[in-house]
């Protein structure tokens, strides 16, 4: 692996061993991180890990994860970090597609509470038929597979050092001293990479929920001065108790999926800070950032600086150094299967990477305003406008609609929704060619692992999605 030594150098070596590196309940110091950090990297070396070793990292969310990562990183390991939430087959499918040469395990598995613990119990398999690393990536992650199956992206410890480098130069970012709540897993890019090595490269406290559900949530936030979450996270913050108050927090930053407004403006009455928005890929990090919220939430905000962006056709990419796949051969469409229409596929010398958004940028302010996914219906109507307006309606909470051919709208909401003509509110203001064939309506909609919910059919039917009896398939 390349830069080897990168990690424990340039970021906690020179801390001070009595400062609060984390928290989550109790407080953890840089010195019990770095000799926790140190026992594991000793024990893991006695398995065999080495340079250039692939594993995985599973399991339960703790601190525990974390020391692993470092560890493995000190090593020089290529770490493969797997969502926590994984299905057992879903799991399988990534171990096979990236072959690592040993798993680790972490802890028991607690689905669909979203524990974060201390620590947890480390087990280490040596996994039969596993390969070396192939690339100079020291992290692969997965994305979530909304539209297609999860797809691997690496990062080189040199593109991880330049997002650090990035982050830290955006002013409203955690600084010295101050505690940022890391609310989602940090098996996702942005937790992992602007939460906690940014935490660690500034010497910032992070805080982690002790779980998912709303109480620790807002304990965590409760005393820290930025909070860095998804929008549910939000929505949460917005519903606690009467009387919860957030007196130091001035900075929260949104991302993984699309803000409500509803959420937004909700937030920033109760706790008069306006949510920021963070957009990015697995592949390349953060692209750009509205930390302030001044744009709105309908906005991403402005490219990072460092970031190079173009806009081709509609739809917005990004320049990366080198290849981020490190199995695939051919990357797949915009619906997760198909050949990828945009060239140059970025390679060793690095090219354009296409994120399959569709934007238009601000000639005055220069910030990217998110219109959609690559894909339009027979008549031409973005998906992602199809399903704002069934949003807007006052019966639907939830709304996916799959395209291009044929057109279903996928839609949760309340009791009243299955009286609802839903047709005839698309009609109403996307005109007739426009309007879904089909509307499945259903108690709630399908997510990902991480959260995202699913846009892909095959990926739905694999879940044992199936709509309400007696309204499959109906024109409403």
């Amino acid at each position: 692996m390349s830069d080897e030594g990168w990690w424990g150098e340039r970021l906690f070596a020179a801390a001070d061993p009595r400062a609060v590196w984390a928290r989550s309940g109790s407080a953890v110091p840089f010195g019990a991180l770095r000799e926790e950090t140190a026992r594991l990297t000793r024990t893991l070396t006695c398995y065999g890990i080495r340079p250039g070793t692939t594993v995985a990292v599973h399991g339960t969310p703790s601190f525990t994860q974390l020391w692993c990562v470092f560890a493995l990183w000190s090593i020089g390991a290529q770490v493969i970090l797997l969502e926590p939430a994984l299905g057992r087959a879903e799991r399988a499918a990534l171990l096979e597609l990236s072959a690592p040469q040993f798993v680790i395990s972490l802890g028991e598995r607690f689905d669909g509470q979203g524990l974060f613990v201390p620590e947890c119990e480390v087990l280490v398999r040596r996994r039969r038929g596993g390969l070396p690393a192939r690339t100079p990536h020291c992290l692969v992650q997965f994305s979530s597979g909304t539209t297609g199956r999860p797809k691997a992206a690496g990062r080189t410890a040199a593109s991880l050092l330049t997002e650090v480098a990035r982050l830290g130069s955006l002013p409203l970012m955690p600084g010295a001293g101050e505690r940022v709540a890391v609310l989602e897993p940090i098996a996702h890019s942005f937790p992992l990479i602007g939460g906690v090595l940014h935490a660690l490269a500034v010497g910032a406290t992070v805080v982690f929920p002790a779980s998912a559900d709303g109480a620790a949530v807002t304990e965590a936030v409760a005393g820290s001065h930025a909070v860095l979450g998804r929008p549910h996270h939000f929505a949460q913050l917005t519903e606690a108790a009467a009387g919860t108050g957030l007196p130091l927090l001035r900075l929260a930053v949104s991302g993984g999926d699309t803000l409500p407004a509803e959420t937004a403006g909700a937030f920033a009455r109760r706790y008069g800070v306006l949510v920021g928005q963070a957009y990015g890929t697995t592949e390349t990090g953060v692209v750009s950032t509205d930390l302030a919220g001044v744009h709105g939430p309908e906005s991403i905000g402005v490219p990072v600086p460092g970031v190079r962006t173009r806009v081709t056709a509609g739809t917005l990419q990004v320049h990366v150094p080198c290849s981020p796949h490190p199995y695939e051969p051919d990357r797949p469409g915009p619906d997760g299967h198909g050949p990828d229409p945009y060239e140059p596929r970025p390679r060793e010398g690095g090219g354009w990477l296409s994120t399959y958004d569709l934007v238009t940028r601000d000639p005055a302010t220069g910030a990217l305003w998110l219109r959609g996914r690559a894909g339009r219906t027979a008549s031409g109507a973005q998906l992602l406008d199809i399903e704002e307006v069934l949003r807007a309606h006052r019966h639907v909470t939830e709304a996916v609609v799959l395209g291009p051919d044929p057109v279903e709208a996928h839609v949760a909401g309340t009791d009243e929704l299955a009286r609802t003509d839903l047709s005839a509110w698309c009609r109403r203001f996307l005109g007739e060619q426009s309007v879904p064939r089909r509307f499945h309506m259903v108690p709630e909609l399908a997510r990902s692992a991480s959260g995202k919910l699913l846009r892909d059919r095959d990926r739905l039917h694999e879940r044992g999605w199936a709509p309400r009896p007696g309204l499959a398939g109906r024109r409403r």
